[in-house]
């Protein structure tokens, strides 16, 4: 009976001495506290081998992509490097459990702060009319994609504001298009583009457009006085010089009033000759007016050194085409402005 209760009691005091955490673990199998994780680059975790000693010994598949930071018995601190995958091994008793990371790039923290891809533009309406007759530039478009950016904020409205609104279209995603084509007395359209964002802040951009036939006719003008207009010529020689110039260059076209096509065609009417004489008399520095009546064939006023002439182009015939140019008086001038809806005012004239 003594022989027992001694035994009793050694039993006892050793199972005393045995720390509770290795009991513990006599009773549980051992397991990582993650088996896969997801990190961003700059991160650090902590992995835990659970139901273990504190003999642990801890490995990284890729330094580089993860490294061990901090090791402290059963316990790792690793940190993400950069992208990619790595696998944190742990060895207890001979034993590997092994925790699946993936290392992703941080993502960049966007700025609440909104901006146009562009706050000038310019646009170029082609030529429907002329399209074979000018070579137009192939970086020249009718049409702008504007986009906003620097917010999470959607557009809640696109609009134009502005005179020339008329000439340009925008979609309700910011596709800006040129509409018409401008006149040659108003070469340039301009509008104010405006997006709304839905918390109301506002961004706004200037959008120009230039027509495809107004740019030929300038060039055509610049060639016209560079080859035939000099310093020393008076203002009825330069004007003489464009009668020759418009009869020269056209053909008669019975019912096609359009003068640009005098210029860009080399044919019209009478009506669009007398209209090609007044502008290209102006672009050099020459009063000049057309007489506006149908009836007033060819007929165009201008004012030169002091006096009125009449210039009379353009009626039938191929080139080159006859004209005349003669002086006429004050009165005839104003008698023009009552039986041929001559626009006298513009020579000072009431």
């Amino acid at each position: 009976m003594k022989k027992l209760l001694v035994f009793l009691i050694c039993i006892m005091m050793a199972i005393a001495v045995v720390p509770i955490s290795e009991v513990q673990a006599a009773k549980a199998k051992p397991k990582l506290s993650v088996k896969s994780k997801t990190l961003t680059v700059g991160k650090t975790y902590k992995i835990k081998l659970k139901n273990s000693g504190s003999k642990v010994k801890w490995k990284s598949s890729k330094k580089s992509v993860v490294s061990i930071q901090k090791k402290k018995g059963n316990v790792v601190t690793v940190k993400a490097k950069k992208p990619g995958k790595a696998t944190i091994t742990a060895t207890y008793k001979k034993k590997k459990y092994k925790c699946k990371i993936t290392v992703k790039q941080k993502k960049e923290q966007v700025a609440d702060n909104p901006v146009l891809n562009a706050t000038d533009v310019t646009l170029y309406k082609k030529s429907e009319l002329y399209g074979n007759y000018i070579k137009q530039d192939a970086s020249h478009t009718e049409e702008f994609q504007f986009k906003v950016t620097g917010t999470k904020k959607e557009v809640r409205k696109w609009e134009l504001l502005g005179d020339d609104a008329f000439y340009f279209t925008i979609t309700d995603y910011g596709l800006i298009k040129v509409k018409h084509g401008s006149v040659h007395f108003e070469p340039v359209k301009q509008v104010t583009v405006k997006a709304t964002l839905e918390d109301g802040r506002a961004l706004t951009a200037t959008v120009r457009s230039y027509t495809e036939a107004n740019l030929e006719i300038d060039r055509i003008f610049k060639e016209f006085k560079d080859t035939y207009i000099t310093s020393d010529m008076s203002e009825t020689e330069m004007a003489k010089k464009v009668a020759w110039y418009v009869s020269a260059i056209s053909d008669y076209e019975a019912g096609n009033d359009d003068w640009y096509s005098i210029f860009i065609k080399g044919r019209g009417d009478c009506m669009a000759s007398r209209y090609a004489v007044v502008y290209l008399c102006e672009y050099i520095g020459v009063k000049a007016q057309a007489c506006r009546s149908v009836n007033a064939h060819g007929m165009t006023v201008v004012q030169a050194d002091g006096k009125f002439y009449l210039i009379v182009t353009g009626y039938e015939g191929k080139k080159p085409r006859d004209y005349s140019m003669y002086e006429i008086d004050e009165a005839t001038v104003r008698s023009y402005g009552e039986k041929y809806n001559l626009y006298i005012a513009y020579f000072g004239l009431e």
